[in-house]
């Protein structure tokens, strides 16, 4: 699948960039959403764009840090060059670059590289989910009492409308963690953990999408 292989190229020039910057004294302005960036955030968005639109100059983009010009191409690259930017900044190795690609409307490859901790996952559509080049399945857990729950920003402005759905599954299951993604989606991927409970945008959670489906998870809303 050329497009996975461009994709995990763009990832690892991604990584070297973040791998730069990584505990470094670093400038952290705040965006218009409250959210911090950086220089490292811009440049790995910038050096990814760039390497796929050398093999698919007529596709279109949705990434976090820019916009870009639509085009009639039913292809869709939906990136965050550097997801969890606040454990970056704050020298804590949890963070990632993320790459998908949508086709129509549905997700048919994602990425998700973890320069710091040595890790490349990816996903393609029926081909399976692969962490460091092996495959990878989610755990058979069956019964909520058994299952280990993880989860990221669960703060008042996350939960709203699910706060006593979120803290009645927690109490119910056997192990909870704030590992928070995108380890909480390598961790389920891979059976370790059995339930992630995430929010956000689109660039956030395409990647996770199809890496936990492809290892025979599955995906829905909140409701």
């Amino acid at each position: 699948m050329e497009e996975l292989d461009v994709a995990i190229k763009a990832a690892e020039e991604s990584s070297k960039i973040l791998l730069k910057y990584f505990r470094k004294n670093l400038k952290v302005d705040t965006k218009s959403d409250k959210t911090p960036v950086t220089i490292a955030d811009k440049e790995s968005e910038t050096k990814i764009v760039s390497i796929i639109k050398k093999y698919f100059p007529d596709h279109n983009f949705l990434g976090e840090e820019f916009s870009y010009k639509k085009t009639d191409s039913e292809y869709k690259w939906i990136i965050d060059p550097l997801d969890m930017t606040k454990n970056f900044i704050r020298g804590i190795p949890f963070f990632s670059s993320l790459i998908a690609l949508e086709k129509g409307s549905k997700i048919i490859l994602g990425i998700i590289s973890m320069p710091a901790l040595n890790i490349l996952a990816y996903a393609g559509l029926g081909k399976g989910s692969f962490v460091n080049d092996k495959r990878v399945k989610v755990s058979d857990k069956k019964e909520i009492l058994e299952a280990y729950i993880v989860f990221g920003d669960i703060d008042k402005r996350g939960l709203v409308d699910y706060e006593n759905q979120f803290f009645n599954l927690v109490n119910r299951c056997a192990f909870n963690r704030g590992y928070g993604d995108p380890l909480g989606y390598l961790l389920l991927a891979q059976g370790y953990v059995d339930i992630l409970f995430d929010r956000g945008k689109p660039w956030d959670v395409a990647s996770g999408k199809i890496l936990v489906e492809e290892a025979g998870g599955k995906v829905t809303d909140f409701e």
